[in-house]
């Protein structure tokens, strides 16, 4: 992504800012972080139609600016996210993703800023397609998507530098995957869905299951950048992190899911939840909870720095 199209973006949400009246044309409209979580609980967001600028607070302090638009109440146009992910940080761009009558369509780029995860690719009415770029704890991917699946080319390096590459056909492998270990030997697998040989993201699709929820407060607004956490077992767990409109994704294989598999929710300001997987299964919504043991800032930064060592 250009760095100055950033930059201009960035620019103009501080030079068409209007404030509790109608915006000269093209302008935007400030909401704070609670007036627009509260027009989305009493279900007047199809009464949203313009630009908004969303400025979200913290103890007096912005750490978060959301550039958004609308239009005759659905998601439209470019949407922009900065966020402070560091105690003395700035912001930072975290997620840019554009719509069209509701649906992603265009160009996505999701990211921590903090060199642990990136996502970059397009959407088409609501589904991947093309090349996507993804970067997770150390580990390089390359996939192709048409009308939502996998299809074409696949590349992956792990963290320790092993390369894995393959096809997709409408979201199913085809033969002949490779692996090259870190001597450079190749090793040709015919049938990769009988083998346990290639790493999580290059196993058979048969078992993966995308995970999803939403994280919310005790008072029903949203949850951005929770840390959310699988523990599938002592040896194996799988995170992702909550979205702008609190939601997450975690694809993972449900073979791995045990009667033991439980959920963990971190965010400064709240105390940690867990839950058994088999409870959120049924509900899809995580509510914190108040307590007196709140997640510090530095604890919320040191765990989420953990999740590079969940494999």
């Amino acid at each position: 992504m250009k760095k100055s199209h950033i930059v201009f973006t960035f620019v103009l949400l501080f030079s068409f800012i209007v404030k509790g009246q109608t915006p000269i044309e093209g302008g935007y409209i400030e909401l704070s972080k609670e007036e627009y979580n509260e027009l989305l609980e009493i279900n007047k967001e199809n009464e949203l139609d313009g630009k908004y600028y969303v400025r979200e607070l913290k103890d007096k302090k912005v750490i978060g600016i959301h550039k958004i638009e609308y239009k005759k109440g659905k998601k439209h146009g470019e949407w922009v996210h900065f966020l402070i992910f560091r105690k003395k940080g700035s912001l930072d761009l975290s997620t840019v993703e554009n719509y069209e009558d509701n649906e992603r369509n265009g160009y996505y780029y999701n990211s921590d800023n903090d060199f642990t995860f990136t996502e970059e690719g397009y959407y088409e009415k609501g589904e991947k397609v093309g090349l996507w770029n993804i970067t997770k704890s150390g580990s390089k991917e390359k996939i192709n998507y048409k009308n939502g699946k996998k299809h074409g080319d696949y590349w992956r390096q792990d963290a320790s530098g092993v390369i894995v590459k393959g096809t997709y056909k409408k979201g199913k492998k085809l033969d002949n995957w490779t692996i090259e270990d870190l001597s450079g030997n190749t090793t040709t697998e015919v049938n990769p869905n009988i083998t346990h040989q290639i790493s999580e993201t290059s196993t058979s699709n048969v078992g993966i299951k995308a995970i999803e929820g939403t994280i919310k407060k005790p008072d029903g607004s949203v949850v951005p950048i929770a840390v959310v956490k699988l523990q599938l077992s002592d040896e194996s767990c799988a995170y992702a992190f909550s979205d702008y409109d609190g939601k997450f994704k975690i694809e993972i294989d449900t073979n791995k899911i045990t009667t033991n598999s439980y959920m963990e929710i971190v965010i400064d300001g709240f105390p940690k939840k867990t839950i058994p997987f088999s409870e959120f299964s049924n509900q899809n919504t995580i509510v914190l909870e108040k307590g007196r043991k709140k997640v510090s800032y530095e604890a919320y930064r040191a765990y989420y720095e953990s999740m590079k060592n969940c494999q």
